[in-house]
């Protein structure tokens, strides 16, 4: 194979490979201090023990696997591992692009209508309240609405199994400790994903007789673009109201977690 004995091409790919693999292995590490830090389910453990695995192994016993196997399957795997590698990075920059590109998609209070629906999408728990990321959503739902007084608000978000009870319960309870009105609130608390979230809060739109046009779905900007990607595949017409990023140190290991929530709606879809 000519191109195998090309030196330029073999160090081309070497490159490639090392930068490529080491960036996967560093975003798969960060998920994984970030389950450490913030655990969530044991499903995404394993995923991200399994991203170190696949990209670091490579990268730190590639002398080891290129004296130990023919040169002919090592190019090979050399190649599909390195093409592999920057197939997911290029992806995770355009991924990276389109969420920053969020705040194009911020609605402005003036532009909704008087008996918009809010739907504010459910995070985690922390002991059993709002943690961080969700507070930050619905104090901006509260912001929306309290200058929107005929406004209503579904909460959504099933119980996790480490969490006492469920996500739209505990947001219930801080929003009505803000100060917002009981009867201005529904809850949905099934959903398991945010496809589920969209599509049990429109039955309740559906069910309640409230305002389907009027749709404002609430939550942090990285996550925003998902939702628009998820109702406009499920027809669900919706306005978008952008709660401020969590802790920003955080926000890298949130879009490899993103990655993947997109890879999987790629896969299977919204069904």
């Amino acid at each position: 194979m000519r191109i195998m004995n090309n030196k330029r091409y073999r160090k081309a790919l070497k490159l490639i490979y090392i930068l490529c693999g080491g960036f996967g292995f560093v975003a798969y590490v960060s998920f994984l201090i970030k389950l450490l830090l913030w655990p969530s389910n044991k499903i995404e453990l394993i995923v991200a023990l399994l991203g170190i695995a696949v990209a670091g192994i490579p990268v730190f016993f590639r002398s080891f696997f290129e004296k130990r196997l023919p040169k002919r399957l090592f190019f090979v795997l050399e190649s599909i591992f390195a093409y592999g590698m920057l197939f997911y990075v290029v992806t995770f920059l355009c991924l990276s692009a389109f969420i920053f590109s969020a705040g194009a998609l911020q609605a402005d209070v003036d532009d909704l209508p008087e008996d918009a629906v809010f739907i504010v999408y459910g995070a985690g728990l922390k002991d059993g309240a709002p943690g961080a990321t969700l507070k930050k959503r619905l104090n901006t739902a509260f912001e929306y609405m309290t200058a929107i007084p005929d406004s209503v608000c579904i909460l959504s978000g099933g119980q996790g199994a480490d969490e006492p009870w469920s996500e739209a319960q505990a947001m219930k309870d801080y929003l009505i400790e803000l100060g917002l009105s009981e009867e201005r609130i529904y809850i949905e608390d099934k959903s398991k994903n945010t496809i589920e979230n969209v599509k049990l809060s429109k039955e309740i739109i559906e069910r309640e007789g409230l305002n389907g046009d009027g749709i404002v779905s609430v939550s942090n900007a990285f996550h925003i673009p998902r939702i628009e990607l998820i109702c406009s595949r499920t027809g669900v017409k919706s306005e978008f109201v952008l709660a401020p990023d969590p802790n920003p140190y955080t926000l890298f290991s949130v879009i490899v977690r993103e990655y993947m929530s997109y890879t999987k709606l790629l896969i299977f879809g919204t069904e």
